[in-house]
């Protein structure tokens, strides 16, 4: 009978310590570092301070964390740290910009090759929030649809050449027929703002929403702005009525080739961890960011931070990772073509 019992015993303990028991035990009293591709005090940043803030209450064991910012490269040289020599046990997780999906393909930093990973087999945990990018108009420019920006010459400002303010400026010049003259050199988003108050420019491209809510609601609310076109795959709910530029793209292999270019926007502030890390601490890790991302709390420190809040699941940004990668090589070489720098 004793000999029974303890079967019995050494089979409830093995029920118990399933691969999710597993994975709760491990993270007991940890200390996990999300590394930041970023800057301190970006966008990027805030929204990893503030996941680094919540997310140990969601995680059994009550594990600790710590921020470490490696803003070199676009966020590069964090994700080839975190896929090639950060630890593969769950510990260090990448809060990177959400380009660095389709580096490796797309070689927006600079040669494909300097991207050591393939995004692929990364685990990707999930993303705090969508990104969607807009043209605005200055209030007294004249620009009020897209034929405008059709029939005759946007001045917008820009950082240099290789940001979005330009990238997104020669996209739509390209694909679209507008005819943005991007003007460099505005190295900071409150010189564009002062230039547009100074009627310097007359617009901005590749403003993403959540920037524009956080730092100029205010314009928004005042009718000092025109927001035009969304630049992206879909749109964002503050603006239901506001058009897609792919709405104005009849040709399929153009509007394909912008739904390309837009699409790793979704994933728009990802996190992710190694390839190597088991599967029931990334299940865990999964479950427990989304659990966060819905909690009120989150939600009220995230909205007075003017950080926007509309996460997506990490086996969704798995999905659109591998959607991306499908891409017809010719698509990814003509996208390339235009939004690298030369």
């Amino acid at each position: 009978m004793a000999s029974r019992a303890c079967a019995w015993q050494s089979a409830a303990i093995a029920l118990l310590m399933t691969p999710s028991a597993y994975g709760q035990s491990f993270f007991a009293d940890k200390q996990m570092t999300i590394v930041v591709g970023s800057g301190v005090g970006g966008g990027y940043d805030l929204y990893a301070r503030l996941v680094g803030r919540h997310w140990p209450k969601f995680i059994p064991g009550a594990p600790t964390f710590v921020i470490q910012n490696l803003p070199a490269a676009g966020s590069l040289v964090a994700m080839n740290l975190i896929a090639n020599s950060a630890p593969k046990d769950g510990t260090h997780i990448g809060a990177v910009q959400n380009h660095i999906g389709v580096e490796p393909i797309m070689g927006i930093t600079g040669s494909p090759e300097n991207a050591r990973y393939d995004s692929r087999k990364l685990h990707w945990i999930g993303s705090t929030a969508k990104e969607v990018a807009v043209v605005i108009a200055w209030h007294n420019s004249g620009f009020k649809t897209f034929q405008d920006l059709q029939q005759r010459s946007m001045l917008v400002g820009s950082p240099g050449v290789a940001t979005s303010s330009s990238v997104y400026a020669n996209l739509l010049n390209e694909l679209a027929g507008t005819k943005f003259k991007a003007i460099t050199g505005y190295n900071t988003p409150a010189a564009i703002d002062l230039a547009l108050e100074r009627n310097e420019v007359q617009g901005r491209t590749g403003w993403y929403v959540s920037s524009m809510l956080s730092a100029k609601k205010q314009w928004l609310d005042d009718g000092k702005i025109d927001v035009l076109l969304q630049l992206a795959v879909e749109k964002h709910a503050a603006f239901p009525k506001v058009p897609l530029v792919t709405e104005f793209v009849s040709d399929p292999v153009k509007r394909a080739q912008l739904e390309f270019a837009f699409s790793w926007q979704l994933m728009g502030r990802p996190f992710v961890v190694p390839a190597e890390v088991p599967q029931d601490r990334v299940k865990l890790l999964r479950e427990s960011f989304m659990t966060m991302m819905a909690d009120s709390g989150v939600q009220a420190e995230a909205t007075k931070l003017g950080l926007e809040v509309s996460p997506m699941s990490g086996e969704d940004v798995q999905a659109l990772i591998s959607r991306i990668y499908d891409t017809p090589p010719e698509t990814v070489q003509r996208i390339r073509a235009i939004i690298v720098p030369k």
